[in-house]
């Protein structure tokens, strides 16, 4: 009877630990997991204060909102590239950094179209209204060819703009279906083992 309770005090002990092991696992695998997620985190969050400055129109906080999202992803890729990948396996890493690549892009070269159609715009606004205080037979061909040629430039720069949104919000779309894939499975992955 002795053996048989320390037989079952050891093997309570030996499962015991192993349960804690596996707990311990799923602890530092989220542990992980957050570690790179607050860093893409924090440059979604910046994209979407660049969201909210576009829907507002305002060229000086999308360009105060442009030069933190490149600096944050900037300062991501570098924090991305400190961190060892988990147990080997470097995929959430990787699509982290693709993330952050894609903000970083936006930011050096497509966000500054958008800032500049804002400028365009306001400055186009301006012209018209000051083109309509006039009646049209009170201007020279001259001035009204001048007033056609700004039309078209803003015509232009409304498709530029339109198509800069768009290519921006599918790629949006496409980079974070992507990283929320990669990312389940990359827990689901170490989950199970």
């Amino acid at each position: 009877m002795k053996y048989n309770l320390s037989l079952f005090i050891l093997l309570f002990s030996f499962c015991n630990s192993l349960a804690q092991g596996k707990v311990s696992a799923v602890g530092r695998l989220n542990n992980y997991s957050d570690s790179v997620l607050k860093i893409v985190n924090n440059c979604s969050s910046q994209d979407n204060e660049i969201t909210k400055a576009i829907k507002e129109k305002n060229a000086g906080d999308i360009e105060k909102r442009r030069t933190a999202l490149l600096q944050c992803a900037t300062e991501g890729i570098k924090e991305l590239t400190a961190i060892k990948s988990f147990d080997g396996d470097p995929a959430l890493i990787y699509s982290s950094r693709e993330t952050l690549n894609f903000y970083k892009q936006i930011a050096e070269w497509d966000i500054p179209q958008i800032r500049d159609f804002f400028i365009m715009e306001k400055n186009f606004l301006k012209v018209k209204k000051d083109f309509k205080k006039k009646s049209l037979k009170k201007y020279s061909q001259a001035e009204i060819y001048a007033y056609n040629n700004e039309v078209k430039k803003y015509n232009e720069g409304v498709l530029r703009y339109t198509q800069f949104n768009e290519f921006i919000a599918n790629s949006r779309k496409k980079i974070w279906y992507n990283w929320n894939a990669s990312q389940k499975l990359f827990m689901d992955t170490h989950r199970a083992n």
